[in-house]
């Protein structure tokens, strides 16, 4: 949403913090399912007196690895990681970064999970391996009590589950590829079977993504400071920047507060963003639910929203000029627009919602089908209402160019449910058949086209320092 009026937060240490850095994301409800879906099929596939072929042959392939000696303590480290005692390992070490909530997470996911793993362990009564199978290669001390499921990979799984979204890309790959080498590493010293290995994941992903949604996981913001720095370093001066709230997934919005001119709108678009999970992004392509996940890096979808702007001006559409996209930080992509001093046709009251008002949305809208695209999100939440009641679209990130009829149909038909909710679906209908085209009407609306060119000549001069 761009341009919207600003909820500004506390301030400390010179900069603005947004509230809500902790939040529930969709996909952990999908990795639960998914998690508990395959520790459910692993303890039926299983059963306690004999193997299966292909299970029998995945643990020789591990088992009978010939590693040199001289491996054996890293191989016992790495298994370390799945043991108990990593969970307050782990806590100290979030405590001594200052993650507090990431210690808390491994607490809850890790501790609570090895003893879970304790009870299904009783309830499927399955041997380790050397009861089931014959020529064993047995490494370190012989494993006893059960098998099903591996209390190791439960933890480890679990672990890096709870720490993804505290990392960066890299990390978080080496938390994944510790995990994995714990739930290999059980298989090679002889200790689990394949499926109480995957078994024993499935738990630690599951019990990491409940956490998840229970009691939410950070969100990546960008500091402040460091976009303040970024508008610097291309030629744009603000001395503050207000977040916009609220805040969407995906992306970060500031307004300048202090500048006397129209000041400057700014979206980072994160790196770091759940919704690229590869489960989640599946998940949704098949519900078809909801706006669509672009998979490109965040410096395109910045560059798609600006191309999308530009040629939606070009079409004769009030939209902002666009003044700067760019790459930002570690590849998050940085859109720099002219802010609109207003507010969100959604925080207009009914009785503001005027016929001249309608009028001009409409037009608006039909500027942007005939240049040939599609917004595809026409919602009150991005169009913008100036201080002289003129109307402007924004948020281009989900619009298309050379839409064809049923894209724009679909515009007009989510232009219709905003303004039936924003005034009641009698008010809509009627005021719809009043601005229906009258010749007096149509001289009205070349009056107004004139008004746009002249918004439009003054938005193309070169903008001044702000």
């Amino acid at each position: 949403m761009a341009g919207a009026t600003p909820q500004v937060g506390p301030r400390r240490g010179g900069g603005w913090l947004l509230a809500g850095g902790y939040a529930r994301h969709p996909g952990d409800a999908v990795r639960l399912v998914a998690g508990s879906v395959v520790l459910l099929l692993t303890a039926l596939a299983i059963h306690k007196n004999y193997l299966g072929s292909r299970e029998t042959a995945v643990f020789r392939l591990v088992n009978d690895l010939a590693l040199p000696g001289w491996t054996w303590p890293g191989v016992w480290l790495v298994m370390q990681l799945g043991v108990i005692g990593a969970v307050p390992l782990v806590a100290v070490v979030a405590l001594a970064t200052r993650h507090l909530r990431l210690a808390l997470d491994a607490v809850l996911a890790a501790g609570s999970i090895y003893l879970i793993a304790k009870v299904i362990k009783q309830f499927v009564q399955r041997g380790r391996p050397d009861s089931l199978l014959d020529q064993v290669n047995i490494l370190g001390e012989p494993a006893g009590g059960l098998g099903y499921v591996s209390g190791h990979s439960a933890v480890a799984v679990a672990l890096a589950t709870v720490a993804s979204p505290y990392l960066g890309r890299r990390a978080r790959r080496v938390a994944w590829a510790l995990a994995a080498a714990v739930c290999l590493t059980r298989i090679y010293v002889g200790a689990h079977l394949p499926l109480d290995v995957l078994g024993g994941a499935a738990l630690g992903w599951a019990a990491g993504a409940l956490v998840h949604l229970v009691i939410g996981a950070p969100e990546s913001r960008p500091p402040v400071g460091r976009v303040r720095e970024a508008l610097r370093a291309h030629g744009i001066e603000v001395r503050e920047l207000v977040p916009v709230r609220p805040q969407a997934r995906r992306s970060t919005c500031f307004v300048s507060g202090d500048s006397p001119g129209p000041g400057v709108f700014v979206k980072v678009v994160a790196r770091e963003w759940r919704d690229t999970d590869l489960l989640y992004r599946t998940w949704r392509r098949l519900r078809r639910a909801g706006r669509p996940a672009r998979q490109g890096p965040p410096v395109h979808e910045a560059e798609h929203e600006a191309l999308m702007g530009l040629l939606a001006r070009a079409a004769g559409a009030r939209v902002p000029a666009v003044l700067l996209v760019t790459s930002f930080g570690n590849g998050a992509g940085l859109l720099v627009q002219e802010r609109i001093d207003g507010c969100t046709l959604a925080e207009l009251g009914s009785d503001q919602i005027n016929d001249d008002l309608l009028a001009d949305l409409r037009r608006q809208a039909a500027a942007l089908h005939r240049g040939g695209l599609a917004h595809q999100d026409l919602s009150g939440d991005n169009v913008m209402i100036d201080r002289h009641g003129m109307t402007w679209l924004v948020d281009f990130d989900q619009a298309v160019a050379g839409a064809d009829r049923r894209r724009t149909a679909a515009d007009d038909q989510a232009l219709d449910a905003t303004l039936a909710d924003l005034a009641g679906p009698a008010a809509a209908k009627a005021r719809r058949a009043r601005l229906a085209p009258t010749p007096g009407r149509r001289q009205r609306a070349s009056h107004d086209r004139r008004t746009d060119h002249e918004i439009h000549a003054a938005a193309k001069r070169p903008p001044r320092a702000l």
